[in-house]
């Protein structure tokens, strides 16, 4: 018995080391950190049947040339890339979760920090997608810090949720009073185009914006049961399976307000939008995932402006 053990934990050490590429990034002066599991927490991990557990930490500074990698971890299954970008245009960061999907037990935890005077965009490779599970939620935890006179952009793409799913999701923003910020949480339930559906699962999805140290949005969510018979109900969501939350916090951004309005007039889904107190939240039904992001796209189109899109998305 002991020799088997040492032989998975030999296995699983080699596989951890084998994801973790010497160079993670070359822009600026980036600090990379390389994540080994001890002995002791991988065979944790093995004993107790946790699949994939991933982190993923990194900040961005402002310098002459322009905003840069300023500091960056990643450890287990969650990576991060930082595709070039053309002269004159911020940066974007690529989370990655190379496990391939969540499901009972995973846990991801991201952390991103925008420092003072930084503009810069993180998103994901594709579509999160979290897969069936017996009796624990899969978990993501997400603390955003956004420093003065920032410009910052979380725009995951979808998660996508299997029949059966769990997950528990809970994001953190902490933001200066005169800083920028644009958010998205997109859900779609089953896989529509493929004729699958959420039947049956628990979605708990909690969000906290903090603006100049006072709480001023605070969201929860928690579908659970037979989520697609409560997604009929009118009250609920009038028979969509796909979903989304669009955040924008800045000084201006009750005078978007009509401008996306007037762009949501062409969404196929259910949209509604609505400022105050130096917000603008949008909020998106649809009855599939492709109708879902065709109307977000529309929504960030007019937050956004001639801003493009991360590439990823178009992949």
């Amino acid at each position: 018995m002991q020799e088997v053990a040492e032989q998975m934990r030999r296995a699983v050490d080699g596989d951890l080391i084998a994801l973790h590429p010497p160079a993670l990034l070359q822009r600026s002066n980036a600090t990379i950190s390389r994540s080994f599991h001890s002995t002791e927490a991988t065979n944790t991990a093995v004993l107790s049947g946790i699949r994939s557990r991933g982190e993923a930490r990194l900040s961005f500074r402002q310098t002459a040339q322009g905003t840069v990698i300023a500091d960056s971890y990643q450890g287990g299954c969650l990576k991060l890339r930082v595709p070039r970008s053309p002269p004159g245009s911020s940066p974007e960061a690529v989370l990655i979760n190379t496990s391939g999907g969540l499901c009972e037990g995973d846990r991801l935890s991201q952390q991103v920090r925008w420092e003072a005077g930084t503009s810069a965009t993180v998103t994901t490779l594709a579509a999160e997608k979290v897969y069936r599970s017996q009796r624990s939620d899969a978990r993501i935890d997400t603390k955003l810090n956004v420093g003065s006179h920032t410009y910052a952009e979380w725009l995951p793409q979808e998660t996508i949720l299997f029949d059966r799913a769990r997950l528990a999701r809970d994001t953190q923003v902490t933001l200066t009073d005169d800083a920028a910020f644009i958010g998205l949480e997109a859900v779609v339930l089953g896989r529509t185009a493929m004729g699958e559906v959420m039947l049956e699962g628990s979605l708990t999805d909690n969000w906290r914006i903090w603006r100049g140290g006072r709480l001023i949005f605070a969201d929860a969510l928690r579908l659970s049961g037979q989520v697609d018979l409560v997604m009929q109900r009118a009250a609920v969501g009038a028979g969509a399976r796909a979903m989304a939350m669009l955040i924008h916090v800045s000084h201006r951004a009750a005078s978007l307000l009509g401008g996306l309005r007037e762009a949501l007039l062409g969404a196929l889904g259910t949209t509604a939008a609505s400022a105050w107190n130096g917000m603008l939240i949008t909020r998106l039904l649809a009855p599939n995932g492709a109708i879902l992001r065709h109307d977000v796209l529309r929504a960030l189109a007019a937050l956004r402006g001639s801003r493009a899109l991360p590439r990823v998305w178009g992949c």
